[in-house]
């Protein structure tokens, strides 16, 4: 196989959650507002506290995985 196979096989899912993330943050607040600005504004908020959220998430499940 070559190397860039065996890479292809080991991406992890998390690489896909930052775009994924975003799509969503938008979606869901221009659903909810009209105006351009405050859909932006919004959406990088709402963004970075998801970011935050799942980050500390997988810190505390890594923490407690730790020697299992």
């Amino acid at each position: 196989m070559t190397v860039s196979l065996l890479f292809a096989n080991q991406v992890n899912a998390v690489v896909y959650l930052i775009p994924l993330l975003a799509v969503i943050s938008l979606v869901y607040n221009a659903t909810r507002y009209e105006i351009p600005q405050i859909i932006i504004q919004r959406s990088i908020r709402f963004f970075f506290t998801s970011v935050i959220i799942m980050g500390a998430l997988m810190t505390l499940l890594a923490l407690l995985s730790w020697n299992l």
